[in-house]
């Protein structure tokens, strides 16, 4: 009962969000509710896809507090997309989202190595990785804004997180990456669950640990790929909603990411809405204020861990 109450209220959170976002600011007539309709599903499509990659990444790392934004995913992803215009690559191009999905990959792989490279790792050696590896490739973003003048106010939005209206074909596009990597996510589930075990259990059970990396990084990679193509880098969306999911229906990867999507969906359409109705009519980039609210969920999931991570 608890699970069809859940996607009932998720559902109905992503029908309010929906119906307010595309009719709810005035002016909700022709193109209007057609631009409207693009960005809010561009909303929708990020979050369930940054929900997803944060399922699959607490799960193989064994972290609660692992997120796609913390690190340094989104970040890759980031600097893939400076980099193609560096290269003078087409716009939403074929090469431009093998550059944001190598991006991901690169900065999904690094953190692994260095927080599991030389034995046993620990929660606490993977989010030093990965504040390590965020500062270094959002660095390596700014030195190139600073040298490519051009592709500064591109950058600058993707960094902070926008969602604007994005042509149908880039929603296409981001749209096959999410599906991609939502659909090689699946046939790792059980593999996954087994995972949480521990690595020993898994390898007695006949589970293939360095397979089972490699997949779930690059389905991460993909899913972070194609929501950072439609919006840019929004943080905590993959840190909070897994955790809310997993409340609600339990610990097994396969059920928790279709959760995880469906509520990531909803919760980023609805901070969307929240934006606009707090700051209209001017707007804020949502990525800041789901870094607000993601912070505090950030250090209470800390502390209710009682220094189990420290």
């Amino acid at each position: 009962m608890k699970i069809y109450k859940f996607y009932g209220i998720t559902i109905a959170m992503l029908a309010a969000g929906v119906l307010l976002s595309v009719f709810g600011f005035g002016g909700a007539e022709g193109t209007i509710i057609k631009m409207r309709a693009l960005k809010t599903l561009g909303a929708a499509l990020s979050g369930g896809a940054l929900a997803a990659a944060g399922v699959l990444l607490q799960n193989l790392l064994k972290n609660p507090l692992a997120d796609p934004y913390i690190l340094g995913t989104s970040s890759g992803s980031t600097l893939g997309i400076v980099t193609a215009g560096m290269l003078g690559l087409a716009y939403f191009g074929a090469g431009y989202y093998l550059f944001i999905v190598g991006g991901a990959f690169f900065a999904s792989l690094l953190v692994c190595m260095l927080a599991y490279g030389r034995g046993r790792g620990s929660a606490v050696k993977v989010i030093l990785a990965g504040i390590a590896v965020n500062i270094f490739l959002s660095s390596l973003v700014m030195l190139a804004m600073f040298l490519y003048r051009q592709a500064y106010f591109s950058a600058l939005s993707f960094m902070l997180g926008t969602i604007s209206e994005r042509p149908p074909f880039v929603l296409a596009a981001s749209g096959a990456l999410i599906a991609a990597g939502f659909a090689l996510a699946l046939p790792l589930a059980r593999a996954c669950d087994i995972l949480s075990l521990g690595e020993f259990q898994a390898q007695t059970l006949g589970a293939d640990i360095k397979k089972l990396r490699y997949g779930v990084l690059l389905a991460v990679a993909l899913l972070v790929g194609g929501a950072v193509g439609i919006c840019g880098a929004i943080g905590f969306v993959g840190f909070i909603v897994p955790h809310i999911a997993r409340l609600l229906t339990g610990p097994k990867v396969k059920g928790l990411l279709f959760a995880s999507f469906a509520l990531g969906a909803a919760f980023l359409v609805d901070m969307e809405v929240l934006n606009r109705l707090l700051f209209y009519p001017r707007q804020m980039p949502v990525g800041l204020l789901c870094a607000l609210s993601g912070a505090p969920f950030f250090i209470w999931v800390l502390l209710r861990g009682k220094g189990e991570y420290f």
